[in-house]
């Protein structure tokens, strides 16, 4: 069954997206019955979605959030660039570059590792720590871990949880309106530098309109919430 053509599990757990995929996904045209290009993206989507839907459960679970919601950014992070690439390459370049500037983090903080991509720095936060505080050695490690699938859906869980209690202080982080998950997910996105309103605003304003974009990231996990769910629940 092609839904099930990454299903072959190594002894590291599911296969993390390489260069060989990025080069079938980017670089040659897309074809379903060949399954190169979107078709190939989406596919591995959906395999790795299927694999850890009981991990994706747990941890919504855990920390108290809708299970769409962490189903729904993992689908729209994973695949891209290659994973391993992020925390061998990307991170030493933006180290030598604090250096270089004399900025603490300031940079390699911001370099997404995972397969849900997240930040170190916001990592690191989600975990307790003092972002500013990690040396070299400390954010590599912490890079490394969260190419675990089950440590970085963790994280990525409980930082959706901070995110919904940033605009919603008190609220039941498990029940959430779509307004509410299209706010959450497009802070995953975006940070939270934008106002709650002005993402709001977003979320209706005219089809056509540049404002839209601010929500686009939320929105998406709401159009493609039928697909997420049936692969959810295996149906």
């Amino acid at each position: 069954m092609k839904e099930l053509l990454f299903c072959k599990i190594d002894k590291f757990g599911f296969p993390h997206w390489d260069g060989f995929d990025a080069f079938r996904w980017y670089i040659i045209p897309t074809h379903w019955d060949y399954l190169t290009g979107d078709a190939y993206l989406w596919i591995y989507k959906s395999a790795w979605l299927i694999y850890h839907r009981n991990m994706i459960k747990q941890y919504a679970f855990e920390a108290q959030i809708p299970v769409l919601l962490l189903a729904g950014v993992a689908v729209s992070e994973v695949g891209g660039m290659p994973e391993r690439f992020k925390g061998l390459g990307v991170l030493q370049a933006k180290q030598v570059i604090d250096e270089v500037l004399n900025e603490k983090n300031k940079y390699s903080n911001t370099t997404s590792v995972g397969a849900i991509a997240i930040q170190l720095g916001v990592a690191a936060q989600t975990l307790g720590i003092a972002p500013a505080t990690l040396d070299h050695s400390q954010q590599f490690r912490l890079a490394q871990c969260l190419l675990d699938n089950s440590f970085n859906i963790r994280v990525v869980a409980f930082h959706l949880r901070d995110l919904i209690l940033y605009d919603n202080p008190g609220i039941n982080t498990a029940n959430l309106s779509e307004e509410q998950i299209i706010l959450a997910g497009s802070r995953y996105n975006r940070g939270v530098t934008r106002s709650a309103a002005a993402i709001i605003n977003s979320i209706h304003a005219p089809i056509g309109s540049p404002l839209r974009e601010y929500s686009e990231y939320g929105r998406q996990i709401i159009k493609k919430k039928e697909t997420i769910i049936k692969i959810l629940e295996n149906q």
